[in-house]
């Protein structure tokens, strides 16, 4: 698969948003925009940035990171996404394809490629409250899933090589000395990963969406009545 042409955005980031237009074969950027900002203003104006009189009139296709990671920005990306394909499709317009990709396994391959040394590691990013998404890289394979595990579960990291993504959390004791992956500097210095990669990629159809990990059961979850007890 070659997104030659393609919009990129990722919203999975805590901290940013990142757009990007590939170029020839997917081995270079148009143009590459990252947005220090909130996911509703930073889908975009990140977007906006790249899009001048020096790219392309139009996109062929778009990329779009599923997560896991920030749910309400992923969506954010989603939502701008589905309305651009709601307009081809009003304009009768052929449909473009979507792309998805998942934002531990881009780290891990990133990480990869540019530290060939490293063969056996961890790459983590904070989740949902008090808990933490985990991906494990062994001999220079990522796991094919990723996993979650509890702040309270983190010691058992503690010996292991750990890269932790771009983060709002303070880290806890077992993982302050993670060695930090600034993903998306190394994806602009990098877009070649997803034409090298191509299993990064899975075809989303025209229904984007986020993943996440956790069973919406395990949530906790407001119950008039424990406000009714509080009142009496």
């Amino acid at each position: 698969m070659n997104p030659e042409n393609f919009l990129l955005i990722d919203a999975s980031s805590p901290i940013s948003v990142c757009a990007g237009i590939f170029g020839e074969n997917a081995h270079t950027w148009i143009r590459f925009s990252e947005e220090k900002s909130a996911a509703l203003e930073g889908v975009f104006s990140a977007t906006q940035k790249i899009c001048d009189a020096d790219v392309p009139a139009d996109v062929s296709g778009f990329l779009f990171c599923e997560g896991p990671g920030s749910i309400l920005g992923i969506r954010i990306a989603a939502a701008a996404i589905r309305a651009r394909l709601a307009l081809d499709c009003a304009r009768r317009a052929t449909a473009r394809p979507v792309f998805a990709y998942q934002s531990l396994h881009l780290a891990a391959h990133l990480i990869l490629r540019a530290f060939p040394q490293e063969k056996n590691f961890v790459v983590i990013a904070e989740s949902r409250m008090n808990a933490w998404n985990i991906l494990r890289v062994e001999n220079g394979v990522p796991a094919e899933n990723f996993s979650e595990i509890k702040t309270a579960e983190t010691p058992v990291l503690a010996t292991e090589k750990i890269f932790v993504l771009p983060h709002r959390r303070t880290l806890p004791t077992p993982l302050e000395n993670a060695a930090p992956c600034p993903v998306f500097e190394m994806l602009k210095n990098d877009p070649a990963v997803f034409a090298d990669v191509p299993e990064l990629l899975h075809d989303c159809g025209n229904a984007p969406d986020a993943i996440n990990t956790s069973d919406v059961n395990s949530y906790a979850r407001w119950t008039p009545e424990r406000h009714r007890g509080a009142e009496n």
